[in-house]
């Protein structure tokens, strides 16, 4: 099956209510994550709810975008819909702390043999065409 370049047909995530902050932030070219206001921790993935101390009490904060690889995959033989092979796909684990934000994402503007673990990396955005969404990716700072 021959995939139209120019057509995006990977997958997209829905938008809801309760996550609109975090894509809103996307679309400014910034990457939101919860903190609670009670107990200080950081909460990713979008949840309603501190994932630590259960408040929900909890504030949309705009994190740094840097982070450290923690591991990658290189995908040579993928889905049809996910376009062009190779690709990558990365957890980063982001410098905020005291509780770990660990990003999933795909790998952009990086060569895959420069990949180590423990390398910098850093959030950056696409803006999906034809499609009212930013999606976050990852690079080699």
């Amino acid at each position: 099956m021959e995939i139209d370049p120019d057509q995006y047909l990977r997958p997209l995530p829905r938008k809801e209510p309760f996550n609109a902050p975090f894509w809103e932030g996307l679309e400014r070219g910034e990457f939101l994550v919860t903190k609670c206001r009670d107990c200080g921790d950081w909460n990713w993935i979008p949840y309603e709810g501190c994932r630590s101390c259960l408040s929900q009490n909890l504030e949309w904060t705009a994190i740094s975008g840097k982070g450290r690889l923690m591991t990658f995959s290189v995908v040579h033989r993928g889905p049809p819909t996910f376009g062009t092979e190779p690709y990558g796909v990365a957890l980063v684990e982001m410098k905020e702390k005291p509780r770990s934000i660990v990003v999933l994402a795909n790998i952009v503007e990086t060569d895959f043999d420069t990949l180590e673990i423990g390398m910098p990396m850093e959030l950056v955005f696409e803006n999906i065409p034809g499609e009212n969404i930013t999606m976050y990716r990852v690079k080699a700072a």
